[in-house]
């Protein structure tokens, strides 16, 4: 195994499934190294040999089937932390759903697999395997740091307190950094929405970029001919005038355009830095709710969902941008996957501040939930969309972070047929 790549273990009796499977991996930007595998054992075999970031497990197998190979895995403790992430063309019926879950299995992906889906869900749990490495390497440092202080407190009595007590504020510190970086890997599918993100903004800066190159390439051109008019004598008041006014125009455009871009990247800014670096600051709320808005843009026009937002300014906030603006991108990709159709829908946020706490409303005019599963919403791995992209974890995380990080509450108010409305409660300082 090269120790620079991430290995990804696939698996399934079928030499064409491993071919396809290949290929749909192979163009990812990540360095993978797939490994083949087409029995259950040769994949318990191989998962004792290498500490894979994902097992990509056929489900129908001769002789020991996907299930059973999981439930091998999972009891022995040396491959009991592998992902397992389960693909067939059958037995999709829900109590093999259910049996798959309770074998170990992260996600369940229904033959033929949608490109896009499988390369997302490989790349979470290979970033989650490349932070855990970085976790691994820290700690192997760490106690080489912990053996070289221990022998220089050998030296004397007065340095042996000395550095003790230097080593423990050491270790201590230490222990925090990768408690927090574990905190992290539980977290990180909130991150994931970040790559979504990022191709939205793509898109948007695609429009007032090409602005710009046409528009230099138009004012290079006149300004050449103008030049060459006046190089040779032929240049006239009125043609001087003409050029002028056109280079003025394109300047107008050039303005306009970077303007566009440099707001569509400000905002993106702000959310990528919010959320990746859990920072804490004094914000506006009606500010922050606007940059998630830009940045999810693209995705709002392809679901022709509208968006009326009447939080009023002057709303502060001294809490944790990052971790809000992760609620509001949840509550909104949320709608336009499962409460919206093909003709979109209409979003409403609202908020008011009363006695240090913020009310904030969040509404659609979407299909709604039904209230027999109004308690599972928040559930862990609850989804409509199993197998199809839906993780069952944004609505977890939202009451994660509203509860857990936010020190709020979350309600969820809705009937099939009648949108949902979500309120979050939160205290305006972070206690």
């Amino acid at each position: 195994m090269d120790a620079n790549k991430i290995p990804v273990l696939m698996v399934d009796d079928r030499p064409e499934n491993l071919t396809a499977l290949a290929a749909l991996l192979s163009d990812m930007e990540l360095d993978l190294e797939l490994v083949a595998a087409n029995s259950g054992n040769e994949a318990l075999r191989q998962s004792l040999k290498c500490d894979f970031a994902l097992i990509l497990l056929d489900v129908q197998m001769p002789d020991m089937n996907g299930l059973e190979t999981a439930t091998l895995l999972r009891t022995n403790p040396k491959t009991c932390h592998l992902p397992i992430i389960f693909v067939t063309a059958g037995m999709n019926e829900k109590h093999h759903l259910f049996k798959g879950y309770e074998s170990g299995a992260v996600d369940y992906l229904i033959k033929p697999i949608e490109p896009l889906v499988l390369r997302s869900k490989v790349r979470v749990f290979c970033e989650l395997y490349a932070q855990r490495m970085e976790i691994e390497y820290r700690k192997v440092n760490l106690e080489g740091m912990v053996r070289a202080r221990t022998a220089e407190l050998k030296e004397s009595e007065l340095r042996l307190r000395q550095l003790n007590e230097d080593l423990e504020g050491r270790v201590e510190q230490r222990t925090q950094e990768l408690r927090r970086a574990m905190d992290q890997i539980v977290e990180s599918e909130k991150l994931a929405s970040l790559g979504g993100i990022v191709a939205g903004v793509a898109h948007e800066l695609n429009t007032p970029i090409g602005n710009i190159v046409m528009m230099a390439s138009a004012l290079g051109e006149r300004l050449s001919d103008l030049s060459k008019s006046a190089a040779e004598g032929t240049l006239t008041r009125s043609l001087l005038f003409t050029s002028v006014e056109e280079c003025l125009n394109a300047s107008v455009i050039l303005v306009r355009s970077g303007q566009r871009a440099g707001e569509l990247i400000d905002s993106f800014k702000k959310v990528a830095v919010d959320q990746t670096s859990q920072r804490r600051r004094v914000f506006d709320l009606r500010d922050t709710v606007g940059d998630i808005l830009h940045t999810l843009g693209t995705a709002l026009r392809h679901a022709q969902a509208r968006v009326d937002l009447r939080i009023p300014a002057g709303i502060e906030m001294d809490a944790y941008p990052g971790d809000l603006e992760q609620i509001f991108s949840n509550l909104i990709m949320n709608s336009i996957r499962h409460g919206f159709g093909a003709d979109g829908g209409g979003i409403v946020i609202d908020a008011r501040q009363s006695q240090g706490q913020i009310e904030i409303i969040y509404q659609d005019d979407g299909a709604g939930i039904a209230p027999e599963l109004h308690r599972k919403v928040f559930e862990p791995f609850y989804t409509t969309k199993l197998g199809q992209g839906g993780s069952g974890l944004g609505m977890f995380i939202v009451h994660n972070l509203a509860h857990g990080v936010l020190k709020g509450d979350i309600k969820l108010d809705s009937a099939c047929g009648k949108g949902v409305t979500f309120t979050l409660t939160v205290p305006a300082v972070t206690p």
